[in-house]
Formats: structure tokens, sequence, C-alpha cells
């Protein structure tokens, strides 16, 4: 048995990462997440250095709402397109231009992180919480809790305010 394949995994786990996945959704709290982000990408933005991705899904509507029909078709590309100008946007103001941004349209958030963690081979998330509780967190579910139980890497959540 050579010496590489002896090796735990958590054991050689460190803190410096070279690619790290921060989903965002314009809340203070994922802002905040940026920031965590960095900390663990040192070399971001240099040559050949480690890279922050950070990625935005955005949910299309229901082709109903209740009572009334949506008007018109949901128009993926200019959503897309909207949503990599904020999100660039959110980015500089955020001191961050150099992360890596990403738009994807998907019926589940979670289920798109996930799914861009493993094809980048992310080593690491760095998720806020929006800590809902009651009938809101059962309601509209915990994106940052399935992410954490399907994640292919190991995913760090950042707690959000306090449930009121």
């Amino acid at each position: 048995m050579s010496e590489a394949s002896t090796i735990d995994p958590v054991a050689a786990w460190t803190l410096q990462k070279r690619k790290v996945l921060v989903p965002f959704d314009f809340s203070e709290a994922s802002r905040k997440a940026l920031a965590v982000a960095r900390t663990f990408v040192a070399d971001v933005g240099q040559p050949n250095g480690g890279t922050v991705s950070v990625i935005h899904v955005i949910t299309p509507p229901p082709i109903t709402a209740p009572g009334r029909l949506l008007r018109g078709p949901f128009d993926e590309e200019r959503a897309i397109a909207q949503g990599f100008t904020a999100l660039r946007e959110a980015l500089a103001d955020a001191g961050a231009p150099e992360f890596d941004p990403h738009v994807r349209v998907a019926s589940n958030p979670a289920e798109e992180i996930v799914s861009y963690a493993d094809f980048e081979q992310i080593e690491l998330i760095v998720i806020s919480s929006h800590a809902r509780k009651g009938f809101d967190r059962w309601l509209i579910g915990s994106t940052a809790e399935r992410v954490v139980r399907l994640a292919p890497c190991p995913v760090l959540v950042l707690r959000g305010p306090r449930p009121q």
C-alpha cells in the first residue's frame, strides 16, 4: 500500500484552500460570507492563485401564482444577464471584484450549488444561513441545510441574524 493511499483526508485538511465557493443571494449575511471566504484563499486574484467562485441561483417563477396567471414567459437569458450585472456590482461593492461570478437558473438552488461544487472540484463551500425557524423554515426550507447534506466537500455555515 502506497503512502499516498494511507493519508487521512481529515488529518490532511488545512485552512488554506485553492477553490472556495460562496452561494450568494444579495443578503447582508451572504456579503459577510465573501469576506470569510477570502481568508481561506490567501492568493486569490494573483497569477496562478486560488479562486473564490460566487454563485447566484435564480429560481424561475411558477407558471401560475395563487389566484392569477403570471404575465408573459420567463426570459432565462435576460434573467441571467441581469443577474451577472447585479452580481458583479455586488462583488465590486464588497471589495471582491477578483472573485469569479456565476449565475444559474434552477428550480432547486441547493442542488445547483452542490452540482457546481462537484463539477468544479470545490474544496470548501462558505454559505450563510438566514436562521429561519418554525413555519417559515418548513415552508421555504433551508438551502444551507440541503447543501450541507449533499455537498461533496466541507461546508462552513455562517450564522445569520437570530430568529425573532
